[in-house]
C-alpha cells in the first residue's frame, strides 16, 4: 500500500513504443495505467504491489510488446 497522505505521487506520462504509460492513486493504491496511441484514454491498468514500482513497469512493458505483436500478427481490414 502506498501512503499518500503525507507525499504527492505524481508521475508525468511517459512513452514506451508510442503507448503511454502514467500512474493514478485509487484508494491510496498507486495503478500504472497505459493506452494504445490510437485510443484517447487509458484503457489498461494494473496495480503495484509488494514487488514495486520498477517490476510493475516491466510487466506492463511486457504487456504492451505482448499487443503490439498480436497486432501485427492479426489479419489487416481492407
Amino acid at each position: 500500500m502506498i501512503d499518500t497522505d503525507n507525499s504527492l505521487l505524481e508521475m508525468h506520462p511517459v512513452k514506451y513504443r508510442d503507448w503511454t504509460i502514467s500512474t493514478k492513486v485509487i484508494n491510496k493504491q498507486l495503478w500504472l495505467r497505459w493506452q494504445h496511441p490510437k485510443e484517447q484514454v487509458p484503457r489498461y491498468s494494473y496495480p503495484v504491489m509488494e514487488k514495486g514500482l520498477a517490476e510493475t513497469i516491466r510487466y506492463v512493458r511486457f504487456l504492451i510488446d505482448l499487443a503490439i505483436k498480436l497486432e501485427d500478427e492479426a489479419p489487416k481490414e481492407g
